[in-house]
């Protein structure tokens, strides 16, 4: 799938420059008020060009500008569809959390890692405690967890501070464990916490709640997983 749509990059870039203007021009009358537009990208479908303005979810513009389309695009193969659309966003996705440090995630490896997942937490959350609960079963199927803060209730909250103390505390895993017990803690504060950026990376990659699991491919699987059915998915 990456290779088709490199192909068709190099098939329309001639075209790209002059229609790009025609676009802009068109969609800032539908766009809210100081949207800025990231990038505009040639798609499958003659004509059509996907527009991005911020969120990992396209819009697709005709060429001239005339008309546009707000969801999914599918490709109709020999015995199969594709969601063009969703292939596109889970590589998006994929350039963003690999650009993660893997520093600033509190991270539960397995020893015999197969797979690797980036959970956004927040350690007031229910089901984010049900599935650190079950932190080794991850690990003996294979499944590293690494966790980024999402805290629910926004920046400069009592979760916020929580996960703050926790990723500045000279033990992270022991600080985000207890936490997740509902343990107090002596809370301490660091300058280059990254709480504030996770959060900020997460509402771009589309979270809106917790937990939500991101395969190191961009797939995301919202909500609380199973150990076993996480290692079929991750597989599948």
């Amino acid at each position: 799938m990456k290779n088709l749509f490199i192909s068709f990059i190099f098939i329309f870039s001639a075209s790209l420059p002059s229609s790009e203007e025609q676009i802009k021009d068109s969609i800032k009358n539908i766009l809210p008020d100081g949207t800025k537009i990231e990038s505009i990208e040639p798609t499958p479908i003659k004509d059509m060009f996907a527009v991005y303005y911020g969120d990992l979810q396209p819009i697709y513009v005709t060429k001239d500008g005339s008309f546009f389309i707000y969801g999914d695009i599918y490709k109709i193969n020999n015995n199969s569809i594709s969601n063009i659309t969703e292939d596109s966003i889970s590589e998006k996705r994929k350039s963003i959390l690999n650009d993660i440090p893997s520093n600033e995630l509190i991270s539960f490896k397995s020893d015999n890692e197969k797979f690797s997942v980036i959970v956004f937490t927040d350690v007031d959350c229910g089901y984010c405690r049900k599935l650190h609960n079950q932190i080794e079963e991850y690990n003996e199927l294979g499944i590293s967890i690494h966790y980024a803060a999402f805290p629910r209730s926004g920046m400069g909250t009592s979760a916020f501070t929580k996960m703050v103390g926790a990723w500045c505390s000279e033990n992270p895993k022991d600080s985000i464990s207890k936490l997740k017990n509902n343990k107090n803690l002596d809370l301490s504060f660091c300058d280059s916490q990254p709480v504030s950026k996770q959060y900020i990376i997460g509402q771009k990659l589309g979270v809106n709640g917790t937990p939500a699991i991101f395969s190191m491919d961009g797939v995301m699987f919202p909500g609380y997983v199973e150990p076993e059915e996480l290692l079929l998915k991750l597989k599948s």
